[in-house]
């Protein structure tokens, strides 16, 4: 993987000139609580490493930055999500306390809620966490999957309704 990437218009971007990107290290950095540094010579691959995520995630969590995650899913069509996770609430969602969590108004303020979504969930305590969004926040899908939590996710007048519990 080179240190940089094309933009749209076929323009070389620097890792290191692109704020989405830098952004996106740096959040990862502090909620892994990891060194957020790399040089000249890292690839997006890794500094995921570095960062302690797969690179497929970070990629996403970038992409969602730059809102264009389902662009991205689109294009690669296999990280699509089952039909199945939108269609049957999970029994966890009956019978656990549900912890909401709405972060509509950090967005319309210009703050990124991924922060305050991952100190949430460490202190979840066997609660469910329930996101309320403008949009399905797919990125969390995997990172989440990876610490061990369930979703189920379902979409109501335009307000999407996200729910972790960790297995």
């Amino acid at each position: 993987m080179a240190k940089g990437f094309l933009d749209k218009q076929d323009r070389y971007i620097d890792i290191k000139d692109n704020s989405l990107i830098l952004s996106a290290i740096e959040e990862i950095a502090k909620t892994n609580e990891v060194d957020s540094n790399f040089t000249d010579n890292d690839t997006l691959e890794n500094i995921a490493k570095k960062l302690g995520v797969d690179v497929n995630d970070f990629l996403l969590i970038v992409n969602e930055k730059n809102s264009t995650a389902k662009e991205f899913l689109k294009a690669y069509p296999v990280l699509e999500l089952d039909d199945k996770d939108e269609k049957s609430t999970p029994p966890w969602l009956q019978d656990r306390e549900v912890l909401d969590l709405d972060v509509r108004e950090s967005l319309s303020n210009g703050v990124d809620p991924f922060g305050m979504i991952m100190k949430t969930i460490a202190n979840l305590n066997g609660k469910v966490l329930h996101i309320i969004n403008t949009f399905e926040t797919v990125p969390l899908y995997s990172v989440l999957g990876k610490q061990g939590f369930e979703h189920y996710s379902k979409e109501e007048n335009g307000i999407w309704h996200i729910y972790f519990y960790k297995i």
